[in-house]
């Protein structure tokens, strides 16, 4: 009887496992334009000295309120803890030219995008995280 006890409760430990995180924390924040919600922006995180190439996509995208959740390549919401450099783009979308929305430039001009000169500098904590608001400028 013991070890069917024990059998059940490794395949519950198991199964347990299979269900986890990935390691990867909720992750949330604020993005705001001059004062105002930058919806629409998109919000990467990467690994400072990450390969774009290789590494998981964490990204979300700035809702109405200025708010995003970060999302990964990996299944489930958040990033797994440690240090990330974050790039911000945000291109909104003019009207459709022949059936297709055209996209216009970066509202940022590229200033919150370069991967080569990361202005901005987070830690993802092995716990949920509320990041303070991103506050961009020209």
């Amino acid at each position: 009887m013991k070890k069917v006890v024990l059998c059940q409760m490794a395949a519950l430990t198991l199964a347990c496992a299979s269900c986890s995180n990935n390691n990867q924390y909720p992750v949330s924040g604020k993005v705001t334009y001059h004062g105002s919600p930058a919806s629409g922006a998109t919000v990467y995180f990467r690994r400072p000295g990450g390969d774009a190439m290789n590494d998981h996509a964490i990204m979300g995208i700035v809702q109405e309120d200025g708010s995003f959740e970060l999302v990964s390549g990996l299944p489930g919401k958040g990033a797994p803890p440690g240090a990330y450099d974050v790039l911000i783009e945000w291109r909104r979308l003019s009207g459709p030219s022949r059936g297709r929305p055209h996209q216009v430039p970066d509202v940022l001009k590229g200033r919150y995008a370069d991967p080569k000169r990361p202005l901005l500098h987070v830690t993802v904590e092995a716990k949920a995280t509320n990041l303070p608001p991103f506050e961009l400028i020209d």
